[in-house]
């Protein structure tokens, strides 16, 4: 990996979500990973162990990864080493994102959301 230095002016951020990264300079190695349990109710009551990520599949499958591809060669030059960038203005970073100013041998990003809605249905 081509090493360079990375000169940032300003950046603004408002919020980062869970296991979001941010990164100015250079990484070997991303990884972010979010399990998201969101459940909705007419009635907020909850009990401590009510919803547990081992109940559901969705957070325990095996996700499929990418078929090989044939190898790619790619030989850059990078004239200048240094990467300039004048002004980033980000409102949010949602659940397993990254905003990377740099550069990265490896990236690895994985959400996994299971919405859950209790409506109170209307008698009629």
């Amino acid at each position: 990996m081509c090493s360079r230095t990375s000169h940032v002016q300003c950046f603004t951020n408002l919020s980062t979500d869970a296991s979001s990264v941010i990164e100015i300079g250079d990484s070997e190695h991303l990884d972010a990973n979010a399990n998201i349990l969101a459940v909705q109710r007419d009635k907020a009551i909850f009990y401590e162990t009510e919803f547990e990520f081992n109940d559901y599949t969705a957070f325990s499958e095996p996700l499929p990864l990418p078929e090989d591809c044939e190898p790619i060669t790619i030989q850059t030059f990078h004239e200048n080493p240094t990467i300039r960038v004048d002004k980033v203005n980000v409102s949010f970073v949602a659940a397993s994102s990254v905003i990377h100013i740099g550069s990265s041998e490896c990236v690895e990003l994985e959400t996994r959301v299971k919405n859950i809605r209790h409506l109170v249905r209307e008698r009629r």
